[in-house]
């Protein structure tokens, strides 16, 4: 059991079924990919009868005295949190011993990098069973971990949906999980979630809402972003809170069109990996002296994903939005109702869109 890639996760357990159980599972990379995966594999290992425990130890002698203490039958399956302290652990030493007792001990270990020339790496790929893991994190949420969750569960869901979800929710896969077991409680016995049921039962993160209420107007027009705005009024979220994050979104929006303005191809391209490349050549090309501060450390797929209402928009749009914004910030400070002050601007934006498309619609 050499280096196994993500996509082989599953048949880890399969092998255990069949009695073929590794002695050490290294994920090396992503850290909360990595740990939500030893996670899956130390409560699937548990099920089987091993003796299982997690051990946070913070000292070397802890280890130890845990790892070599004597047991007389079964296999032991430990799920380990390594620091850099800890790490000096894994010698010659200790990985001998872990050979001499393999059929008996597991060890399950996730961390964020290893050299390859440290003992632990080299018996893990020589010996045992190693995982390198992508920091490409949303493409591996939409093309393994949710799929993953979701099948734990007996359910599954289409890519839209899927998508959707991740906007809402964001990377954390806590969150993920959590709102996957929501959602298949309340589809009940019906195997496939819909994005119907995503919208209904998901709330967004307020940090995420901008862009959600931004995908509902320019998807489903200004009735629609009305309601998802009240959603977010009653979860408690204020208005200007709101304001603030709308008012970033649009700056980056209008960065954003700046970038479409220089390559025009980026708004028709669905592949994110080539999206990805040419969006940052394209990116350097136009901000050739140092990245906006309002782009920089911005996930590539969330700009991937907001391609639909930068190519709806001109850069002539954005003194508009910008005015109707501030227009808006006095009316909320001055005691105005803000769904009443956020539709008027829903609605004037989609009149400029869709006035402005008509106009280049050849006649018959």
């Amino acid at each position: 059991m050499p280096v196994f890639k993500r996509h082989h996760f599953e048949r880890l357990f399969k092998l255990a079924q069949e009695g073929r159980i590794a002695p050490l599972y290294l994920f090396l990379g992503n850290p909360q990919t990595g740990e939500e995966l030893a996670r899956r594999l130390f409560e699937f290992l548990k099920k089987q009868g091993f003796q299982a425990e997690k051990l946070k130890a913070s000292e070397t002698n802890q280890l130890r005295e845990k790892l070599f203490s004597p047991f007389l039958f079964g296999r032991r399956v430990f799920f380990l949190e390594v620091t850099k302290d800890t790490l000096n652990f894994f010698d010659e030493k200790t990985l001998s011993f872990l050979e001499q007792n393999k059929t008996r001990l597991s060890l399950i270990i996730s961390i964020n990098a290893l050299d390859e020339k440290h003992p632990l790496y080299k018996y893990a790929q020589e010996r045992a069973v190693i995982m390198p893991l992508s920091d490409k994190k949303s493409k591996d949420l939409l093309s393994y971990e949710i799929p993953e969750l979701l099948a734990s569960f007996g359910k599954k869901m289409d890519r839209a949906a899927a998508e959707s979800l991740l906007a809402l929710v964001g990377e954390d896969l806590g969150a993920i999980r959590q709102e996957i077991e929501k959602l298949s409680l309340f589809v009940g016995e019906r195997p496939v979630i819909t994005l119907a049921d995503v919208k209904e039962v998901v709330s967004p993160r307020p940090e995420q809402a901008p862009y959600i209420l931004t995908q509902t107007l320019f998807q489903e027009g200004p009735e629609a972003a009305l309601k998802f705005l009240q959603n977010l009024l009653i979860q408690g979220i204020h208005p200007l809170v709101i304001l603030a994050t709308f008012t970033k979104f649009f700056k980056r929006l209008y960065l954003l069109r700046e970038v479409f303005e220089a390559n025009p191809d980026l708004a028709s391209i669905k592949n994110f990996k080539v999206f990805q490349e040419k969006y940052k050549k394209t990116s350097k090309e136009v901000f050739p002296d140092k990245e906006p501060k309002d782009l920089k450390g911005y996930h590539p797929y969330a700009i991937f994903m907001m391609r639909k209402p930068a190519s709806l928009l001109v850069l002539d749009d954005f003194s508009f939005i910008f005015e109707e914004l501030a227009k808006i910030d006095l009316a909320l400070k001055t005691g105005a109702l803000p769904e009443e002050n956020f539709y008027s601007f829903f609605v004037k934006l989609k009149l400029k869109i869709k006035k402005r498309l008509k106009s280049k619609t050849p006649h018959r």
